[in-house]
């Protein structure tokens, strides 16, 4: 039986002629594997989607999660990255030529950045995303870009690689990464303050704001803390 990635729209957000602008969603999985994706991981982006549906359905922000084909990447057939280009495409189809905020998590993070060159694509946001050596970063120039990564992060999702990835993007995108503190790969005991700034992130630049992050400056290290207690503001 052939699989087929799917589009969930977030109850609670803009729909049909009132859509303006998009966030869409991309949870994590694993290198290799041809299983269905974990149902796990895509419950993972439950809370971001649900915040960023409410506080953005007054701007007409859509809120709309990828379900993928399959668990993995795997390797040259880049599995997530075709289910992702297909979604914009069929969200092209479906919405015009309405600006795209990709919000990858994981394996998710991966297939944002390399999709963010499709033209509807304003921004890409990763959460402790998978950036391994040699991924491009041409396909980010005139995008927003932010990077949330959990300092002991060791996983094939590490740390060190977003942040390698970080410095070779710089010189194309204005690029924002903050790490936090004493945190591995799930980011389980700052959940709030990392999805209330990717939220944040988003909906700014959907709607045409400043994203008001602790790393303004163009120049500002790339492993700013992400400060405590940003998810209460």
């Amino acid at each position: 039986m052939t699989r087929s990635a799917e589009l969930l729209v977030q109850p609670g957000g803009a729909t049909g002629a009132e859509v303006r602008g998009i966030a869409l969603l991309l949870h994590g999985g694993t290198v290799n594997g041809h299983g269905r994706p974990s149902r796990l991981a895509a419950l993972g982006l439950n809370a971001p989607a649900k915040r960023l549906a409410e506080l953005g359905r007054g701007a007409g922000v859509a809120v709309v999660r990828l379900r993928y084909r399959f668990r993995g990447w795997n390797g040259a057939e880049a599995s997530t990255l075709v289910d992702t280009e297909w979604a914009l495409e069929t969200l092209r189809r479906d919405h015009g030529d309405v600006p795209v905020v990709l919000v990858g998590n994981s394996l998710g993070g991966r297939a944002a950045f390399r999709a963010a060159g499709h033209p509807n694509v304003v921004a890409v946001a990763g959460v402790a995303p998978w950036l391994p050596p040699g991924e491009p970063v041409e396909q980010l120039a005139g995008r927003r870009v932010l990077i949330v990564h959990g300092d002991r992060d060791r996983s094939d999702a590490s740390a060190a690689d977003s942040l390698a990835y970080a410095e070779r993007a710089r010189p194309v995108t204005n690029v924002r990464r903050l790490e936090v503190a004493n945190a591995g790969h799930f980011l389980l005991t700052r959940a709030d303050d990392v999805w209330a700034i990717t939220t944040n992130f988003t909906l700014a630049t959907l709607t045409n704001r400043d994203p008001s992050l602790p790393t303004e400056d163009p120049s500002t290290p790339l492993r700013t803390p992400l400060p405590i207690g940003y998810g209460t503001r």
